[in-house]
């Protein structure tokens, strides 16, 4: 387990210039202590940071909080409701048009549903939407601006490492019987992992990190449900777990490492990272060449899940994500 205070030390050290970042998810829980982070490590360095969310008001207190934190910064905020597809495609080509690079993607949206499968106007489920299809999406669109960057992370905060199973003959779990916390949460996560590999096969540039971030105190349980069960995760579940689990201040520190440091970036780009600590080596890559990272920092070996699962499944996800966004995104 790499310690709190290595990390910390480490991501309070020179980070480059004029930085371009992107986050889907930084207006609570790890998002947003990881882009506070940030913006404190990137003082006086100008840094661009964009924050993609629903809402610009309840986004407010926050931009004024970064602004003072770091006035060379430039935040800017996109309106956009990424548990739509269509959405998030909208969101990154309004980055793409404004930047000519981007050397952070970092994705932390996402929740659980407790309330069976509800469907979005496009016909997908919100919570795998955000966990999985927009994040894909906000990837594709952004690939040639990553590729511009002299050292560009895509850093994912859902499961890596923990990979399962996947129900082949319904991917987007639409079928009665297949929609629940459990099967979205191990779907939405192999997924990813199977596309992202992808993405590291054809951009060997861009180092993708999937991280597990563990237990973390967040709102990730309650936003997904209402009535009895959003109250009980609200008021009950919620504030134990602010007492049982992991900071979100230091799960994010852990997370702003993943995505700037050497120890999680390719060879390629590896001499323009932040050096990998004293008495660190380089996290061990997939087969297929993604970061997979546990909560302790190190390498999530699930290799023997993986292989099978990338000869069966990982040309059926593709197909399967190429025609969700042929539909979806031409509507």
């Amino acid at each position: 387990m790499v310690a709190i205070n290595t990390i910390k030390k480490s991501n309070q050290s020179a980070l480059p210039q004029n930085l371009t970042a992107v986050f889907l998810g930084a207006t609570s829980g790890i998002g947003r202590s990881t882009i506070k982070q940030l913006t404190i490590a990137t003082d006086n360095k100008s840094p661009t940071i964009y924050i993609v969310g629903r809402s610009a008001s309840a986004a407010t207190p926050l931009i004024a909080e970064l602004r003072q934190s770091n006035s060379s910064a430039t935040i800017e905020f996109i309106e956009r409701d990424v548990s739509l597809v269509k959405e998030a495609d909208a969101a990154m080509k309004e980055i793409a048009k404004r930047e000519t690079k981007v050397d952070i993607l970092f994705m932390s949206v996402g929740f659980m549903s407790f309330e069976g499968r509800k469907e979005t106007k496009e016909k997908l489920e919100p919570s795998l939407t955000t966990r999985f299809y927009s994040r894909v999406r906000a990837i594709q669109v952004l690939l040639p601006l990553l590729n511009n960057s002299p050292n560009p992370h895509v850093t994912n905060i859902l499961a890596g490492g923990q990979e399962g199973p996947l129900i082949e003959d319904d991917l987007d779990l639409s079928k009665p019987g297949n929609f629940g916390v459990a099967s979205a949460a191990q779907q939405a996560a192999t997924m990813l992992t199977l596309t992202l590999e992808r993405f590291a096969a054809e951009n060997p540039k861009i180092s993708f990190v999937h991280a597990f971030p563990g237990l973390t105190a967040t709102p990730l349980l309650s936003r997904g449900s209402s009535g009895i069960i959003g109250f009980l995760l609200q008021w009950i579940v919620t504030p134990l777990g602010g007492l049982l689990f992991a900071s979100p201040e230091d799960v994010g520190a852990r997370a702003l490492f993943y995505a700037t440091n050497a120890r999680y970036t390719v060879d390629e780009s590896e001499k323009a990272a932040t050096p990998t600590p004293e008495g660190l080596s380089k996290v061990a890559r997939s087969a297929g060449g993604v970061f997979l990272v546990d909560n302790k920092s190190e390498a999530a070996d699930n290799e023997k899940v993986l292989v099978e699962l990338r000869e069966k499944m990982a040309d059926k996800v593709q197909a399967h994500v190429d025609s969700v966004f042929e539909r979806v995104i031409q509507e």
